[in-house]
């Protein structure tokens, strides 16, 4: 029987830990980038916006390894050639007998061979349910951190930083009214300086708060 080839996934240039916004994480962060001797599970979770895929990413860029978006996959077949495997979105598979028994051999050949397996989800591995019982209780076992999202304060270098990286500088007073007038989750805040970035280029006009609320109808 051939073996599976694993596939590799591309990684995002900015998500590395340099460029990742800390805020209250610094405890996961300085986890992931503490050196590993031996075996090591990791389990990242909390809502979508707090950063999990950008810390997987940069764990990847700065050790090596195999970053594996669990939507984009069925399974992790092939992947213990690997000395480290970050699954993102590994709720995704939990409740399907068939992958978490892949999932469950990944987990034992990492374990045997001493290498790193760290995963993402929206929830604690003591809340998800599982279709195995023996894969949930290694999992209930790894190191296990919730990420909070940023604050305000801490969400405005991201943002200047952000616009920077397109070509524009983003004031205090755009910020202040940004912050003010929508959603604060800072995806939703980078999607709106994306918006904002192409109308200015569109117009050829300045990035003002009366630009802003012409731009996005505020």
């Amino acid at each position: 029987m051939s073996r599976q080839l694993p596939m590799r996934f591309p990684l995002r240039e900015r998500f590395t830990f340099e460029r990742f916004a800390v805020g209250a994480n610094r405890e996961p962060v300085e986890h992931l980038r503490a050196p590993v001797d031996g075996f090591r599970c990791t389990w990242l979770w909390g809502p979508s916006g707090v950063g999990k895929s950008h810390l997987l990413q940069a764990a990847c860029h700065a050790c090596g390894g195999a970053y594996v978006p669990a939507r984009e996959l069925g399974d992790v077949e092939g992947y213990d050639t690997f000395e480290r495997v970050l699954i993102d979105d590994v709720d995704t598979w939990l409740g399907d007998r068939g992958r978490e028994e892949a999932l469950f051999r990944l987990f034992n050949a990492m374990l045997g061979r001493g290498h790193v397996l760290a995963l993402t989800a929206t929830q604690s591995p003591a809340a998800a349910r599982f279709a195995l019982d023996d894969l949930a209780s290694r999992l209930r076992g790894a190191a296990c951190f919730e990420l909070a999202p940023l604050s305000d304060e801490d969400a405005v270098p991201v943002l200047k930083r952000a616009a920077r990286d397109r070509g524009f500088d983003l004031s205090d007073e755009v910020v202040g009214f940004l912050m003010r007038r929508v959603d604060r989750s800072l995806p939703e805040l980078l999607a709106l300086l994306e918006t904002i970035d192409r109308a200015s280029l569109s117009a050829s006009r300045r990035v003002t708060v009366q630009f802003v609320k012409e731009a996005l109808a505020l």
